[in-house]
């Protein structure tokens, strides 16, 4: 490793509609890159990019000048007929913007290219859009021009399956374009990567680079230079889906990556992990519970066939998805907020899963999908208007687990004792009047402290805010909705 600098990046993270999609596509696109960096030149590295969500999904470019694009999808389906519209869409921009290559990326294996070649025109042709374009009247794809604003992406002018079908059609161009058509090849020549495979195919190509550079990387290096290439990445398509989603008007540029930037990362000393570093493996903790809780919730619905829960279910993703576009250090003390009894002031290697413990945010996602009042989903807190007076809810991951031995009291005193004394967010508990729990009711964290352990009362005399904090009602989840859902 060459340098010892720290580069500060964005974690890598995604909302439960789009959490195994947003895993997929952005593991894909870094796995292409490390494949051009160990094939390509190292005095090409600045040359090279990787474009995100612009004229593709992901699309390499070598100056201005498109190498490859790159369809992805992570269906679990086999037939040709689900990736259809996919193909088309690489035809008919193969078509209008020359480049090297074309590929589609798939979760499962689906039939050769040979096949795919004689049997796509074979299936119906894509369906029409609601107003119908005329191919021959329609601009190629515009680039980046410093001197005339924002260039206009095909994805932003919604070119359908429909058009670039036509447009191939109307050219005479299929043999052609399909001559630059291929499915990605990854190890063993397979021509399909699931998911759960893409994290040991990326690391291999990240050894490779290090072997080429004559470097023995430790295991925790890897680890770590993985996550965050895989946080850069994810940045820019959370960046892109939010752009695209906004109903504000957003100036519409390409969003690129220098390949040098990858190469920054690679040759950082990354064996003592930063702060960033933990934190990354705290969100990729949290997103994985709430995703296996969001499946639960439902499956669990339409089990029940309780189809009236489904705002309940949207409004989750909904607070999670505003979670994950917490930066770094907001989302370090949103962790530490919702699980106040456990004392880390500062994100380290060795504490940070008691930040993030799985029944606890299980508890925490229930009061989410059980509580029907609006949460701020800026500083995830519930606020009630009461006599003038601001009311403010803050859910907390907090569950009583007495067991044989310990008692319920007793727990509960240990809990409220921890609260009282966590001093690295008493600031921010300053503002909180109640804490929703899973099972832990108390008028006061004084008196629920106050069973098994002495409170200094000097101490709150002369301190208006432990004394407020002291005064902070804990209610469990069915309390809180009967408060709440009003």
């Amino acid at each position: 490793m060459t340098t010892t600098e720290t580069i500060e990046f964005t974690p890598y993270h995604s909302a439960i509609p789009s959490w195994s999609g947003y895993q997929y596509q952005g593991k894909v696109a870094l796995n292409v890159v490390l494949d051009y960096i160990l094939k390509i030149s190292p005095d090409d590295y600045e040359n090279y990019r990787l474009e995100l969500e612009w004229y593709e999904d992901f699309c390499i470019l070598n100056g201005e000048n498109y190498v490859s694009i790159h369809q992805v999808k992570s269906y679990k389906a086999h037939n040709l007929s689900e990736y259809k519209d996919a193909i088309w869409n690489l035809l008919g921009k193969t078509l209008l913007n020359p480049c090297g290559g074309s590929y589609l990326h798939s979760a499962t294996e689906i039939e050769s290219v040979e096949s795919i070649k004689k049997r796509l025109n074979e299936l119906a042709p894509p369906p029409a859009p609601k107003a119908t374009k005329d191919p021959s009247q329609l601009d190629p794809p515009t680039e980046p021009k410093a001197t005339k604003g924002p260039p206009t992406s095909p994805k932003i002018k919604n070119y359908s399956p429909r058009d670039y079908y036509d447009m191939v059609k109307a050219a005479d161009a299929y043999e052609e374009v399909f001559t630059l058509f291929s499915k990605y090849t990854y190890s063993d020549s397979k021509s399909y990567c699931p998911l759960s495979e893409l994290e040991s195919e990326i690391i291999e190509r990240i050894k490779k680079y290090y072997v080429q550079k004559d470097i023995k990387p430790t295991e925790k290096q890897l680890d770590v230079v993985y996550h965050y290439l895989l946080g850069e990445v994810d940045k820019h398509i959370t960046r892109r889906h939010i752009n695209e989603q906004s109903d504000e008007e957003v100036e519409q540029v390409p969003d690129r990556i220098g390949f040098g930037k990858i190469i920054k990362v690679l040759e950082c000393n990354w064996e003592e992990p930063s702060e960033d570093y933990v934190i990354h493996q705290l969100r990729n903790v949290f997103h994985s519970i709430c995703e296996n809780m969001s499946e639960e919730l439902h499956h669990k619905t339409t089990q029940e066939q309780d189809f009236e829960r489904h705002d309940d279910l949207l409004r989750v993703e909904e607070y999670v998805s505003a979670i994950s576009e917490l930066d770094n250090s907001e989302f370090f003390t949103f962790c530490q907020m919702v699980t106040p009894h456990i004392h880390i002031r500062k994100a380290n290697d060795e504490a940070y899963r008691d930040l993030i413990p799985e029944d606890g945010i299980e508890v925490l996602i229930y009061a989410f999908y059980e509580i029907k009042q609006r949460m701020s989903s800026n500083d995830y807190k519930y606020v009630v208007q009461e006599q003038s007076q601001n009311i403010v809810y803050l859910p907390t991951t907090v569950k009583l687990n007495a067991g044989r031995i310990r008692s319920e009291d007793r727990l509960k005193s240990t809990i409220a004792s921890n609260i009282l004394s966590n001093a690295a967010i008493r600031n921010n508990l300053f503002e909180i009047e109640v804490m929703i729990t899973d099972n832990f009711n108390s008028e006061s964290l004084e008196n629920a402290a106050k069973k098994y352990t002495d409170i200094d009362d000097e101490s709150s005399k002369i301190n208006d805010k432990i004394t407020k904090i002291k005064r902070i009602r804990l209610i469990d989840i069915n309390t809180a909705k009967g408060e709440l859902n009003q």
